[in-house]
């Protein structure tokens, strides 16, 4: 769970981080940062795991948290991120399948919109939600071609629901979910003075 306290504690770390570094948080250093906020310093978490399950496991409650650094467009209300990697399973069938399964229990988002931090203003947006809010296997999986028109990946879309996906094989098959904002909840932004 996480709580007003935890998120000052966020606040607090991501600060102390841009007095020391020029460039965002994101990647291992925002599951560090993460993670020394539920779990301590003196926690389990294991530095640069990039395994199937999630990157940081509450040790109190056991909740499993995937940690991303999305791309929040405010004009279109959306959030994008990278998901699984997705090469070693052939068929769109088998990759459905495998990116549809339980892998953690909660998305922990730290978004940018790149065109503020262009401008100057460095502000994230942290957003928490259930995994299950993104279910794979309900979009229609249709496939996209290059210019030259070769496979390039699929679309997965559903005019029902309020988020889409893509899988791109130039990049190992890379899974990139985007979605409405408000589906997802409110995000809490963080502006570094």
């Amino acid at each position: 769970m996480i709580t007003s306290l935890i998120i000052e504690k966020i606040e607090e770390k991501i600060k102390l981080h841009h007095k020391l570094y020029r460039f965002p948080v994101k990647a291992e250093i925002w599951e560090d940062i993460f993670d020394q906020c539920i779990n301590g310093m003196n926690s389990n978490w294991s530095v640069g795991g990039h395994s199937v399950g999630a990157d940081v496991i509450s040790e109190k409650y056991g909740v499993r948290y995937q940690m991303k650094s999305g791309e929040i467009n405010l004009k279109n209300n959306t959030i994008k991120w990278s998901g699984h990697r997705t090469t070693k399973h052939e068929t769109i069938e088998e990759k459905i399948n495998f990116i549809s399964k339980n892998h953690y229990d909660k998305y922990v988002m730290l978004a940018r919109n790149s065109n503020e931090w262009k401008r100057g203003i460095k502000k994230y947006y942290l957003i928490t939600f259930d995994s299950s809010l993104i279910e794979y296997s309900k979009l229609e999986w249709n496939e996209t071609f290059s210019k030259k028109g070769k496979l390039s990946g699929w679309v997965g879309k559903n005019k029902n629901l309020p988020y889409s996906a893509k899988i791109s094989l130039s990049m190992s098959g890379q899974l990139w979910p985007e979605s409405d904002i408000n589906y997802l909840g409110t995000p809490i932004e963080i502006t570094i003075q």
